[in-house]
């Protein structure tokens, strides 16, 4: 009997040894927080007012992986009040056109990025009104997990 109990306690514990999963995987990080100054944003796509036209300004030399690619828009950067907004992110609005009607409006944030390490910030105005509206200095997270 002790000897059928001590097969059983020996066949379990080379199962249970066997069948362990490695808990620690390899994992990488990569973040950056980036600025955009207000003289940064490039207007592309043509003319002010255009179809087709949005600001741009682009990063070069970050790493693009086989992995995870996350980019955040921050609000309130560097104050207690400091959010990470994940991008694409809209902002909706209102604006008085002066005769007594509203302009509505959206601006929308997003990103690309490419195989060579560039990374560009865009930015759309709903109706391609980019004469109205330009960017001010907004601050971007890059986080990479691999």
């Amino acid at each position: 009997m002790k000897t059928i109990k001590f097969m059983f306690i020996a066949i379990f514990a080379i199962i249970t040894v066997s069948c362990q999963i490695d808990d620690t995987p390899d994992t990488n990080w990569y973040t950056e927080n980036l600025e955009v100054k207000e003289r940064d944003w490039k207007l592309k796509g043509g003319e002010f007012n255009e179809i087709g036209s949005y600001y741009e300004c682009v990063f070069y030399n970050v790493p693009y992986v086989d992995g995870v690619i996350s980019v955040y828009m921050y609000n309130d950067f560097g104050t207690s009040a400091e959010v990470q907004i994940p991008l694409p992110y809209t902002v909706y609005g209102v604006e008085d056109a002066g005769d007594g009607s509203e302009i509505y409006y959206s601006i929308q944030y997003s990103y690309d990025i490419a195989v060579d390490g560039t990374i560009a910030f865009k930015v759309y105005v709903s109706d391609y009104m980019t004469g109205l509206f330009h960017p001010g200095t907004e601050t971007f997270r890059v986080a990479i997990v691999w």
